[in-house]
């Protein structure tokens, strides 16, 4: 039969100082293992989300999520992912799960499947980018009276569109009219593509964008831009407002509810509006600041 050794009382002092120290240590992790998870998912469009080059991550989404929303919900480990506007439409309907994508327009569909804060900024609608020396194309003598969709069309112009986006009733509308003279693009970068498409005469003879991500391709690619210009719709006149979707479940809607009080202070509003307000050219600039200063708060209400 073996003798029992009673371990000497500096292997008591050391066994007790490394359990206090692990002790530290699992509890300095609790809180994070405990935090929910918050995927925040989108199409990584430029200007809006920037992915590589010297203005990584400076996309006005990038900088909403990342200098506003993130350090501002750390009850919240976030997740973010890029995705297809295909794959955008299944995350947000994932079961279990938080799920936000942030520069949502709503619609009455839209509405049924997702939980939507409150207004994030208002925004100027998108319009149509033509080939500059396309007979079609108006000349541009500073008015830029607007076109009509509906004349666009009737030319018989194939018309190229981003994704899923919700352009406005009207011209949501007049789209469902028309799916013969449509393509839709869905890759995760299918804005700048399909410019580019366009300025090389392929495909497409004119693109629903907004007029920023016309300056922004022209800037990347100005031998292509400069072939290309940007006019307003007469069907889409007036201002828009986005918002944050999340998943329609019991962890999308929480994480929507936290949003929405940090969008109860109007300074933190204001800071996300200017990140917007960061891509557009001076007058547009102007149109918006001088309705904020009419409409008051008004400006981010529906």
């Amino acid at each position: 039969m073996g003798v029992a050794i009673a371990p000497s009382w500096e292997f008591r002092v050391a066994r007790l100082a490394l359990g206090l120290v692990l002790g530290a240590w699992l509890n300095a992790l609790a809180p994070a293992a405990q935090a929910e998870t918050l995927i925040w998912a989108g199409s990584p469009y430029a200007p809006m989300a920037i992915r590589g080059g010297a203005l990584n991550q400076q996309g006005y989404v990038d900088r909403m999520l990342n200098e506003v929303l993130r350090p501002r919900l750390p009850q919240y480990q976030h997740v973010v992912w890029d995705v297809s506007p295909n794959r955008l439409e299944r995350e947000l309907l994932r079961p279990g799960q938080a799920v936000c994508s942030i520069a949502i327009s709503k619609t009455p569909s839209r509405a049924e499947r997702y939980a939507y804060t409150e207004p994030l900024f208002r925004f100027l609608p998108s319009g149509l980018v033509l080939r500059r020396l396309d007979p079609f194309t108006p000349h541009d003598d500073g008015a830029r009276t607007p076109l009509s969709l509906r004349a666009v069309f009737a030319q018989g112009l194939r018309l190229g569109l981003v994704g899923f986006r919700a352009q406005g009733e009207p011209v949501d509308a007049l789209l469902a009219e028309h799916p013969e003279r449509i393509q839709r693009f869905h890759l995760a970068t299918a804005n700048q593509s399909v410019l580019a498409m366009l300025a090389r005469g392929h495909a497409v003879d004119a693109v629903l964008a907004y007029e920023f991500e016309l300056t922004y391709f022209t800037s990347q690619q100005p031998e292509l831009g400069q072939r290309l210009v940007w006019w307003p719709l007469a069907e889409l006149g007036g201002t828009q407002l986005s918002y944050v979707a999340c998943s329609r479940n019991p962890e999308g809607q929480q994480a929507a509810a936290a949003i929405d009080a940090l969008l109860a202070q109007a300074a933190l509003r204001e800071r996300i509006q200017l990140l917007y307000e960061a891509w557009l050219d001076e007058p547009s600039r102007q149109q918006l600041r001088s309705m904020q200063v009419r409409m008051g708060a008004q400006f981010w209400r529906e």
